[in-house]
């Protein structure tokens, strides 16, 4: 699988990066089964849960998750533990979608989703902290896994 996810990260790096968020995906899109992996930007998502297919949220909103971040080498365990998360806090997480204020292969991976649905969003190194990483806890040219659960957005 990991050989996947460097021919997509190789693929989509020798294309143009995106120039902001998409639009909301259409309903049709929406309608894929469970547990479907597909790219987007770069990054890829698997569904866990699905969402409410109705509710995404847009550049500006301001969105509230609950996330756990892996490095890829950690979920090849039997029990991966998280390097980050919100739940191990037991605290949500609030940021503005599109704002810069998270990695941007989170910023993709949650303008994909619905109100409810949880994703797994497989995000290579050109979409978090680069060839550098973020020593230690991201090694240089990593990829992460981050599980995401939109809870709810405002719009602003």
């Amino acid at each position: 699988m990991s050989s996947l996810y460097a021919r997509l990260s190789q693929l989509e790096l020798n294309r143009r990066r995106p120039n902001g968020l998409q639009n909301n995906p259409s309903a049709k899109e929406n309608t894929k089964p469970l547990n479907e992996v597909k790219p987007s930007a770069g990054v890829l998502l698997k569904t866990i849960k699905g969402g409410d297919l109705v509710n995404y949220p847009k550049k500006g909103d301001q969105c509230t998750i609950h996330y756990e971040v892996f490095n890829e080498t950690e979920m090849c365990k039997e029990n991966p533990v998280p390097f980050d998360s919100s739940r191990c806090r037991n605290q949500m997480f609030q940021f503005i979608l599109g704002g810069g204020q998270v990695v941007e292969g989170l910023d993709v991976a949650v303008s994909k989703m619905s109100v409810g649905q949880i994703v797994e969003a497989t995000v290579p190194y050109a979409y978090h902290y680069g060839i550098a990483g973020y020593p230690p806890m991201v090694p240089p040219r990593s990829t992460l896994i981050f599980r995401v659960e939109l809870i709810r957005f405002e719009s602003r």
